[in-house]
């Protein structure tokens, strides 16, 4: 409430607490690396908490919303995505898992290796997945183009821009992502493909009595619910038997992490 103006937003006190108390457990150490949380209701596209390290006195830029991130292998979502939407089939696409000196003749030069330089052999996108293994999606985002990873995460919710060469698919980003668009990317997917616009405002209501009503809407249907399970579905086996182990709690969840090299950066998003 500011000069007769009332403000309603959707943050949920309770969760907003929450968010704080997780991130203060690990990194409440001012000197200690960044952090932000930012959870979403896949259904409205509500913000319910929004929480970084440090404090509004100490600083006014918002990590959650503001920082522009690398988001390593957290951004193959949006490769497997754009894939399931072209029809790749994950359980019966395989490929080599190996060193590669690629010499594309439209992207030019990329080497690739898998992170600790272990290698699987033939294997299919599912298990590449689970492994979060970048040889295996390198190959694969040559195959299905870097434009049409460009073109999903666009679809998904990333707004950040986008240069639609190959690495980005393994998470380098020229500017990189905010943990509020990847939260949002995944809301979609949780929504079975309906994306919605994030909103921190439910309504507003003017000194005059009149009000408005700032809340994202329908959403718009952006892949089937079908293409949306299929992705769903291998993240889900990513939380009990991939890299997203350490955040299974129990129950039924998808997620993917991300980390960049010498750990710069590190992810987590799910739903």
């Amino acid at each position: 409430r500011r000069g007769g103006l009332r403000v309603h937003t959707t943050i949920n006190p309770k969760m907003q607490d929450v968010a704080r108390d997780a991130i203060n457990a690990y990194w409440g150490d001012p000197a200690g690396p960044g952090s932000a949380l930012v959870s979403i209701d896949p259904g409205s596209g509500e913000i319910r908490a929004m929480a970084s390290s440090g404090t509004y006195d100490d600083s006014r830029f918002n990590l959650a919303a503001q920082a522009h991130r690398q988001p390593g292998s957290a951004f193959k979502t949006m490769v497997l995505t754009a894939a399931v939407l072209k029809g790749v089939d994950p359980d019966s696409t395989s490929y080599v898992s190996k060193p590669l000196s690629i010499d594309d003749p439209t992207y030019g030069r990329w080497d690739v290796k898998t992170f600790g330089n272990s290698y699987a052999g033939s294997t299919t996108l599912t298990r590449a997945t689970l492994a979060s293994d970048n040889s295996v999606y390198a190959q694969l985002i040559l195959d299905i183009g870097p434009d049409s990873v460009c073109e999903t995460a666009k679809k998904l919710g990333v707004t950040s821009e986008l240069d639609c060469y190959p690495a980005e698919g393994l998470g380098g980003l020229r500017i990189g992502v905010t943990p509020l668009e990847m939260a949002s990317a995944y809301a979609t997917l949780a929504a079975g493909g309906v994306r919605r616009k994030p909103t921190a405002i439910r309504k507003v209501i003017f000194p005059d009595g009149k009000s408005e009503s700032l809340t994202g809407g329908k959403g718009k249907r952006v892949m089937t619910d079908g293409q949306a399970y299929e992705v769903t579905r291998i993240l889900e086996m990513n939380m009990t038997g991939g890299t997203g182990g350490q955040a299974y709690y129990g129950c039924p969840s998808a997620g993917k992490t991300g980390t960049t090299d010498e750990g710069k950066d590190a992810w987590f998003v799910g739903y």
